[in-house]
């Protein structure tokens, strides 16, 4: 007789920042069963016999994160608990450590820490955790209830440049040739210093050198963010372009039809060709 499969097993993650949850939710349910709450009120309410683990901020309004655990251990004393918080302090530790909390995470997690972390603590339940999985489009700000959801829902797919949703396939080739074309130009631009492609779900089309693959999860999130940000700023044109400002460099990136261009450059005028290069080319 043919075994079972095996169930996804659920994680509850608890934050009072709408981006942390969209982040983690984005991240991890490709791989797990993921439940959002934001409060520890709604995370008690969001508890059922399938949650195989807590991961909870510690700082929140309200019921903390260590009172959460806490009441946890009341009702569910054999169920894993994590922390996460932007500050590890001594004291904190202690008290996780009294509480019996499997660890205290640094915000912001990154994938090679938090999913090495949650194979270790769920073990073979996630043989594929951080595999390659169909990307999911991220919850749009505010449109989670008050009250814990799962992160299972359909996602509507990120529109392309033109503002219309994006084809389930394209003709063989024609992306990527479309996408070297762009960037082989862009990397000549001044100032530019890493340029790559990627479609949209977020899967490189040419390689990445110095900005990595797991960018283009990042960039998919970011123009999600931007486009749903869209109306609440009153426009209704499509998005050309989004840009990230760091002391020492500048992220540029730039929708086209079927993928997505994303530039590196050290600085705002550098930034500013590299839209206006992009342009060029789109209209």
């Amino acid at each position: 007789m043919p075994a079972a499969p095996s169930r996804r097993p659920t994680i509850l993650i608890v934050d009072d920042s709408p981006g942390v949850l969209q982040n983690l939710s984005y991240l991890l349910s490709p791989h797990l069963n993921v439940v959002l709450a934001d409060s520890g009120p709604h995370a008690l309410a969001a508890l059922t016999p399938e949650t195989s683990l807590v991961l909870t901020d510690v700082r929140m309004p309200g019921m903390s994160g260590l009172e959460l655990t806490r009441q946890l251990r009341r009702r569910a004393p054999g169920l894993p608990v994590a922390f996460m918080t932007g500050i590890v302090e001594a004291d904190l530790r202690a008290e996780a450590e009294a509480l019996d909390v499997l660890d205290v995470l640094r915000k912001p997690l990154r994938p090679g820490v938090l999913f090495p972390a949650l194979q270790g603590w769920l073990g073979q339940q996630v043989p594929a955790l951080g595999s390659p999985a169909p990307a999911r489009t991220p919850p749009a700000p505010g449109a989670q209830s008050d009250r814990a959801a799962p992160a299972e829902r359909p996602a509507a797919p990120l529109p392309d440049a033109a503002g219309a949703d994006s084809p389930r396939h394209h003709p063989p080739g024609q992306v990527p040739q479309q996408a070297q074309m762009f960037v082989a130009g862009l990397r000549v631009l001044p100032g530019v210093t890493a340029a790559c492609a990627f479609d949209l779900q977020g899967v490189a089309l040419t390689p990445t050198g110095a900005l990595g693959a797991q960018v283009g999860a990042y960039v998919r999130f970011l123009l999600t963010a931007a486009q749903t940000l869209a109306p609440h700023l009153g426009s209704q044109a499509p998005l050309k372009a989004a840009q990230l400002e760091f002391q020492d460099r500048v992220l540029v990136v730039c929708p086209f039809p079927g993928g997505v261009a994303a530039v590196l450059v050290r600085d705002t005028p550098g930034a500013s060709g590299v839209k206006a290069w992009m342009r060029g080319r789109l209209t």
